[in-house]
């Protein structure tokens, strides 16, 4: 995502917000042009008991959560043809609501979101209206641009429909990334008909709330095979360390099914302290079918190095993921002649608090088939290498760092057909605000690989993806992180701790390749060089050369000038790749160190095919705190 900005930040001029006076209420009818077979559809589903679900297909496409955790339930069905969605709402209200609220917010709080409100006249629920909140989220404003189109309305479920993209730029538009639902309901007289009115504080948790959703997801993928075999990975009372972040590893032996060539066909995360667990991941031991492994169950920092094989990624969770299910087409090899029975479960444990006298026994659950699919697929790692090579200054609204897989990694490792990638799970500790990957053919940028331009770390899912690209031989692929340090008083630097910074995309593919990791950090010269300059030019004192990195980038006196000599640097000079097999080896026998980096043009979604005309009012400068370095708004 890096571009060669030369450290110079791009604004965009904005237009005053206008009003119109002159609004009518919408009164609940069927407008003339409504996808009326989906909606039917989607009702019908609704309507029946889960035992009557007889359609499949449909099954694969109505999404649904509990927005209060236990009664009232958002239904979704997205018509990526008509670019519309068609939402549902079970046990919304009742009679004694006056008003019930759903609508869309930034990043979960309730400046500048986007509303409907659906009110109670005369004993019926039966008029809606597109509201928008203002910048302090104390205001409601009707829309002049009423876009919320109802099509059932009753005491006490609803159901209407959203395009994508409504043009309308006092509108959220909805987007394959984190969505912020914000929900409400009160018995309340609410004053529709005036042009502003305070937005009604709803204290009851069971009245008001949040939900992370990805609202535009992927068809859900059901599983063909009926005979499933399943095996759990997990823990077993695993004592957790008083300390900040611990890193636990546990090498287990499988049973016997290994000596037959499996497909896992779906993981799902057992995860039994959730306030402590912060990501894991099971590896395979790569080595030979006879080679035994050490029972090890302890911290990772003493994993016997006989176990250091076990590195090869199988199943994978971080918090706010769910269960994987892998598309018919594809499995994750397990099982067979030469396959070695031992694998490495890790375990993050992020314990702030410091708490003594725990313990855990999270892990997975897996679903396997003996029937083959009809390709082995593979996971890889992208983005940044885990290092303190990488610093990110405080002070920062959205600070991007980039990790590459460049064209001769994938040159040297993938199959002359490329590779399809469906899934991917984006990852950061707790400053990244902002994700995606983005793909090069040559001088040629194509679709976005995935993109989330409201990542929170506490809604790490790993996604199917709708667009599932094709990654050729010599194609690159940069992920760009953002990193949010305004509450930052000292750099911040890579690593494993959770007060240290990630940056990793984890993309599932297939056909399997050898290559399981392809990542990026500054160079070795790079980065001594750049210690040089700072100590000899910008004559920061506390910079000893042959002394830690960390405390090199610790010791500067960041200024804003100092902030875009990083970044610049981190965009123009030579990297340290990995472009690494999963036994730790390189590709292509040669050095990876002093690689060009894929060079990455300036991209600002503003203008749109759908909206010629549209300009997006909540464009700010970036000093407001509403943009990050390159320009494009992300609060």
């Amino acid at each position: 995502m890096s571009p060669q900005l030369g450290g110079r930040r791009h604004r965009h001029a904005h237009e005053p917000r206008q009003e119109q006076q002159n609004y009518k209420l919408q009164q609940v009818q069927s407008p003339p042009m409504v996808p009326v077979m989906l909606l039917l559809l989607m009702l019908t589903l609704l309507t029946r008991p889960l035992s009557a679900f007889s359609n499949r297909l449909s099954d694969t496409k109505l999404h649904e959560i509990y927005l209060d955790d236990k009664e009232i339930k958002l239904s979704w069905m997205v018509d990526w043809y008509k670019q519309e969605v068609l939402f549902h709402l079970q046990n919304a209200f009742n009679e004694q609501h006056r008003w019930f609220y759903l609508g869309f917010s930034k990043r979960g709080g309730l400046a500048d979101a986007d509303i409907c409100f659906f009110e109670n006249q005369n004993g019926f629920f039966n008029a809606v209206t597109d509201t928008y909140t203002s910048p302090d989220g104390r205001w409601v404003r009707r829309d002049y641009q009423q876009d919320c189109e109802v099509f059932k309305m009753d005491e006490f479920t609803l159901a209407f429909k959203r395009k994508f993209d409504t043009c309308d730029p006092l509108d959220l538009r909805l987007h394959e990334g984190t969505m912020y639902v914000v929900w409400a309901r009160g018995e309340s007289e609410l004053a529709l008909e005036d042009h502003q009115f305070a937005l009604p504080n709803v204290t009851s948790p069971h009245e008001a709330g949040i939900k992370m959703l990805q609202i535009l997801r992927a068809d859900k993928i059901l599983i063909p095979e009926t005979d499933l075999d399943m095996v759990e990975i997990t823990l077993s009372k695993a004592p957790i360390p008083s300390e900040e972040t611990t890193y636990w590893c546990h090498v287990q032996r499988l049973d016997e099914f290994v000596q037959q060539r499996h497909h896992i066909v779906q993981f799902e995360p057992v995860v039994k302290t959730p306030s402590i667990v912060h990501h894991m991941e099971v590896f395979h031991c790569e080595a030979g079918e006879h080679e035994e492994m050490p029972l090890y169950n302890g911290d990772c920092t003493n994993l016997p190095a006989k176990a250091k094989v076990c590195s090869k990624v199988m199943a994978l969770w971080a918090m706010g993921a769910s269960t994987f299910t892998y598309p018919p087409e594809a499995g994750l090899p397990i099982g067979g002649p030469g396959y070695n029975p031992y694998v490495r479960l890790e375990v993050h444990f992020n314990n702030p608090e410091k708490q003594a006298g725990l313990i855990d026994s999270s892990g997975f659950r897996i679903k396997m088939s003996k029937s083959l699919r009809q390709f082995d697929a593979g996971v890889m790692e992208l983005g940044l290498e885990y290092t303190d090579k990488m610093a990110i200054p405080p002070g920062q609204t959205a600070f991007p760092l980039s990790g590459y897989c460049v064209a001769d990694c994938t040159k040297a490792a993938l199959p002359a057909t490329g590779i399809i990638i469906f899934g991917s799970q984006l990852h950061t500790h707790l400053r990244g605000v902002r994700v995606l990957t983005r793909h090069f053919r040559g001088e040629q940028e194509l679709r976005e690989v995935n993109r989330d331009d409201y990542y929170s770390n506490h809604f790490q899912e790993m996604r199917t993806l709708h667009y599932k690209p094709r990654v050729l031989p010599g194609d690159a692929l940069v992920t760009t992180c953002y990193y949010n340090t305004l509450n930052d008083t000292r750099t911040a630097l890579g690593g494993f701790s959770i007060s240290d910074e990630m940056c990793v995309n984890y993309i599932h593919y297939y056909p399997a390749t050898k290559l399981e990791v392809c990542k990026s950090s500054v160079s070795e010269e790079t980065l001594e060089n750049y210690f040089i300059y700072m100590k000899r030019t910008e004559h920061q004192r506390g910079i000893h050369l042959n002394g830690a990195r960390s405390a090199n980038y610790r010791s500067i006196e960041w200024s804003q000038p100092r902030v875009d000599q990083l970044y610049t640097m981190y965009i123009q000079e030579p990297l340290s790749m990995q472009c690494n097999k999963s036994d730790g080896g390189r590709f292509a026998d040669r050095s990876w160190e002093g690689v060009a980096p894929t060079a990455v043009q300036i991209k600002i979604p503003i203008h749109r095919k759908l909206c010629p005309n549209y300009n997006p009012l909540w464009l700010r400068p970036l000093e407001k705190g509403e943009c990050d370095l390159l320009g494009e708004c992300i609060y």
